[in-house]
């Protein structure tokens, strides 16, 4: 009888045990995994910003909260209503919050945003007759940490030459304030080699003494740590190829003097600039080749347009590009 007592109670005992395993098992692990899995989705709390206006330029952010039943993947998407920027936000969770929802002001579709209006949607790939809506004012837009050589946005006459040696330019070539990446100007060189099939179209040389130093401001001259920044268009036609050279003042005369002065490239710049829309281009200085004394008397950046004859029908197409936001960073490349 003690015998039978005491195989009851330790079958109960290990029972009890099994039951409070299967319990905690269940609720710390199965239920939110099956809910995230198999679950109806479900809006908790709506997407709400964190305040109706934002200064970037002053130092400012905004977030972005809402609240889910369930883990998802999430996209906040911010769309300039003016100059179409476009940033995105993504994540997997249940809540959004400021510790994974804040924006300080960056893109990541070109152009830059501007002092503007701009809706923010909230999605959910995986529920696509699901969004919500917000906005929220831009009053500046963010401040970068670079060194701009120059963003077309002041004068840069008399210290930019257009090379247009046999008129292949279009009347279109120059400053324009149609589209530009960031702030209002960018400068486009458009044409077509019709003349001769020797591939050249056009050069524009801008001359570091436009901002009043004679060399071009570096943030490092340690050709590995210099990374060249800018952002350049195009319209996705396959046989325009946009060429930047890097020239430096061999002579020490201070200005640059074409057949003298040494320049330098990268080899990507030798590629058709076949993409459509803005698109940041960026490298370290060490890929041209130039040396950390060299880099000190940068005096110009010239800018080439080349047509791509051997893929050319006949008459050749018009070819071009734009240029803008040209900077230096230290480090890395300029992040977005």
């Amino acid at each position: 009888m003690n015998k039978s007592i005491f195989q009851y109670f330790t079958a109960l005992v290990f029972l009890s045990l099994f039951s409070v395993g299967c319990s905690h098992d269940t609720d710390t692990f199965d239920g939110p995994f099956l809910v995230d899995r198999f679950g109806e989705f479900a809006i908790i709390d709506n997407l709400v910003v964190s305040q109706p206006t934002v200064d970037f330029a002053a130092g400012e952010t905004v977030f972005f909260t809402a609240t889910f039943n369930k883990n998802v993947n999430w996209i906040i998407e911010i769309t300039g209503q003016e100059s179409g920027a476009v940033k995105r936000i993504e994540g997997f969770d249940r809540e959004i919050t400021a510790a994974n929802a804040t924006w300080t002001g960056g893109t990541t579709d070109l152009p830059f945003f501007k002092a503007e209006m701009c809706a923010v949607q909230l999605l959910v790939p995986e529920e696509p007759g699901f969004s919500d809506t917000a906005e929220v004012e831009t009053l500046s837009s963010k401040i970068y940490n670079t060194n701009l050589f120059t963003d077309f946005e002041q004068s840069v006459s008399p210290d930019l030459f257009i090379g247009n040696f046999e008129f292949e330019f279009t009347a279109n070539t120059g400053l324009s304030n149609n589209m530009a990446a960031e702030g209002n100007s960018f400068l486009l060189l458009e044409g077509t080699d019709a003349v001769v099939p020797n591939f050249f179209v056009g050069l524009i040389d801008i001359n570091a003494s436009f901002s009043g130093d004679t060399y071009a401001d570096m943030p490092t001259t340690v050709p590995e740590e210099l990374y060249f920044n800018c952002f350049m268009y195009s319209n996705g036609g396959p046989h325009g190829i946009a060429i930047i050279d890097f020239v430096f003042d061999s002579n020490d005369s201070g200005a640059f003097e074409d057949g003298q002065d040494a320049t330098f490239r990268h080899s990507m710049d030798l590629q058709t600039a076949s993409w459509e829309g803005w698109q940041h281009v960026y490298y370290p200085m060490s890929e041209t080749g130039i040396s950390q004394d060299q880099l000190e008397k940068v005096v110009a950046i010239r800018l080439l347009l080349i047509s791509d004859m051997n893929a050319q029908p006949n008459p050749p197409l018009q070819v071009s590009y734009g240029i803008d936001f040209i900077n230096f960073t230290s480090g890395g490349p300029l992040e977005l």
